[in-house]
């Protein structure tokens, strides 16, 4: 900055032809702000961040006054972090109401984690500005083996089925041609068209990341290349003592072609028997080729709460006003839980974020995630990452980690850690301001002030409108034509993507 004016050419946002009057219209000042910047430093209060266009020029104290023709907004008395990544969503249709939500929220970057043609076509009108969104990391069609639960799922939706190393290769290849940002892979896939998948996408550069297949290891899975593991699946297991034996009973277990969600569950059941013989020596064995591997755990912590409380602990009725009735009725009806069930469920949760510590705490990297959007019960798009933060804390985490887990580690992560994740020049102009601090208490991020999403100033006003226009939205959506195909969701055991 300088007393004549913003010397935005010297930081390389001036566009050739375009007057300076014209930069400074785009230039915003935001002053007097308390800082996290996502880095792990501390409180930094006073201090300025100059953002021009879409991206963050200068952060730090400034002691001159901005020029005439800037915007300048005070947040004296209110904290800024950088915008929030969601790393597993699901906008499988109602953009409408779902890309509205996560900006309201202050999810700024989401990583889409079934790239439909529909999810593709969502992210090339936020790239392009028809639309106001989030910034999109978007996978491959999910890629599974043989008698997939997913076929014909979401209407028509179907994944990529493969039964051979020729038929995951090509299947990488039309990711490719689709411009994946990275492979999805999952339950059904084996050693072989694992390992097929892993050759191509390394060939090809592009990332892989999913669930780990049922008849692999997470280690297998991390040496392979996965760049991130969902849900815990199979990490119950390759934790246990009791490892070998499950192991050997799931290799013997076939799919029925018929009912391919019986094995799914079966799967799950296998899994909660596994961690109550956790072994801790063998634990810290795959924890630390995770760590060496830099294979990221997205533990779902709200899916997991999802499946294991009680309904009437999940359920937010404050919030069905932002979602259409048909799909309350229809994707939202939560099973009841029997009595007996509730305390085995409990001992499965408790027993699952003691694993999710521990992984911590040898150093496996934790990214936030959620299955955000209409797909799971009451897990709704934005609302849901600040639940998950929210678990995190609770189960143990600081709240910088959390907070960390939806900033710095999730770029990081999906290796955009050099533009995004963290507040500071030359980064997308992404940013969320609370009226608390966060680090006292980590619901402070849900008492939004303002959201800057790409570069775009969404102050209070406007967040309450756009709420209210999602609300109206949500009155008006009719129910699809044919009603989609409702997975068995979510009594003692839950589906999750």
């Amino acid at each position: 900055m300088s007393k004549s004016g913003l010397v935005l050419a010297a930081a390389g946002t001036t566009v050739v032809g375009r007057t300076a009057e014209a930069d400074q219209q785009d230039v915003l000042v935001f002053t007097n702000a308390t800082l996290i910047d996502g880095t792990g430093t501390g409180p930094q209060p006073g201090t300025t961040i100059v953002v021009a266009g879409k991206r963050i020029i200068a952060v730090g104290r400034h002691g001159i006054a901005p020029p005439a023709g800037v915007r300048v907004v005070d947040l004296r008395g209110k904290y800024v972090l950088p915008g929030l990544w969601d790393m597993h969503t699901h906008t499988m249709d109602l953009e409408q109401l779902l890309l509205p939500l996560y900006i309201a929220n202050g999810v700024t970057s989401v990583r889409e984690m079934w790239g439909t043609a529909y999810v593709r076509q969502v992210h090339q009108r936020i790239a392009s500005g028809q639309v106001l969104g989030p910034r999109m990391v978007v996978a491959s069609n999910v890629v599974d083996g043989p008698h997939s639960m997913l076929v014909n799922l979401w209407g028509k939706v179907s994944p990529e089925q493969v039964r051979t190393k020729d038929e995951a290769k090509a299947a990488v290849r039309k990711a490719k041609r689709d411009g994946a940002d990275f492979v999805k892979v999952y339950s059904h896939l084996d050693d072989d068209t694992l390992s097929a998948i892993a050759d191509e996408a390394r060939r090809l550069r592009l990332p892989i990341a999913g669930h780990v297949p049922d008849k692999l290891s997470v280690v297998r899975g991390s040496d392979l290349g996965m760049r991130t593991q969902e849900h815990l699946y199979a990490l119950y297991v390759d934790v246990s003592s009791a490892r070998d034996e499950i192991r050997t009973i799931i290799q013997n277990t076939p799919v029925d072609p018929n009912d391919p969600f019986g094995y799914f569950f079966a799967m799950r059941a296998l899994e909660r028997q596994a961690i109550k013989s956790y072994d801790p020596g063998r634990a810290a064995e795959v924890f630390a080729a995770l760590a060496r591997n830099r294979t990221a755990l997205t533990p779902t912590l709200v899916v997991l709460k999802l499946f294991t409380f009680p309904p009437e602990l999940v359920r937010k009725p404050e919030l069905e006003k932002y979602v259409p009735k048909w799909v309350v009725e229809q994707r939202w009806a939560l099973q009841s839980v029997p009595p007996d069930q509730q305390e085995a469920n409990r001992a499965f949760y408790e027993a699952s974020v003691r694993l999710v510590r521990d992984a911590a705490e040898a150093g496996v990297t934790m990214v936030a995630g959620t299955d955000g959007g209409f797909l799971a019960p009451y897990i709704l798009a934005g609302f849901c990452l600040h639940d998950e933060l929210e678990l995190m804390v609770r189960i143990g985490f600081s709240p910088m980690q959390a907070i960390q887990s939806a900033t710095r580690d999730a770029a990081r992560t999906v290796g955009l850690g050099h533009v995004s994740g963290t507040v500071s020049p030359g980064k997308f102009a992404d940013l969320l301001v609370v009226d608390g601090n966060p680090l006292a208490d980590i619901r402070n991020t849900q008492r939004i002030h303002a959201v800057v999403a790409n570069g775009r100033l969404i102050d209070r006003a406007e967040r309450e409108r756009m709420l209210a226009k999602v609300e109206e939205d949500a009155k008006r959506i009719p129910p699809p034509p044919t009603a989609l195909r409702a997975a068995p969701c979510c009594g003692p055991s839950a589906l999750r993507y």
